[in-house]
């Protein structure tokens, strides 16, 4: 049978458990949502560099300045709206990244509340054993002796 003071230790042990485990999977979060940035960014880098190839190829095909501002301004409206699509993946990776963080603390919370309790209860049980035991002891001592 497990003193309290093990239980205690056993208590606070799981609590430390637990509490690594929410740690761990706050950093599972952080780095899945750092990859999907970077691939957001890889791809915002790679729009770029089309832009740019397909610009230097408008510069030598056009040479009527009305045909190139409208194939300039249906490059723009392209990439424009490419661009404004991968800037809103990023906020929802982020907002993602936030929602997955919330729910994660809160968990973490509510266990470490239910172990903070567990191991206050233990506590709080063993003070009374040790106070009644402490209380027994000192009648005992204190009683006087029947001679006989």
């Amino acid at each position: 049978m497990a003193t309290r003071g093990s239980q205690f230790t056993n208590q606070a042990q799981e609590a430390t458990q637990r509490m690594y485990e929410a740690m761990q999977g706050l950093a599972e979060t952080q780095f899945k949502t750092l990859q999907q940035l970077a691939e957001v960014q890889r791809s915002q880098l790679e729009q770029a560099l089309q832009a740019t190839r397909d610009q230097m190829q408008l510069i030598g095909r056009m040479r009527d300045p009305r045909e190139f501002a409208s194939a300039q301004a249906d490059l723009v409206r392209n990439y424009g709206q490419q661009y404004v699509d991968s800037m809103k993946e990023a906020v929802n990776i982020v907002s993602d990244a936030w929602k997955q963080y919330s729910d994660k603390l809160e968990q973490s919370m509510n266990t470490a509340a239910d172990a903070m309790e567990q191991a206050a209860a233990t506590t709080a049980r063993a003070t009374e054993e040790t106070a009644s035991s402490a209380t027994e002891s000192t009648k005992k001592a204190t009683s006087p002796k029947k001679s006989s």
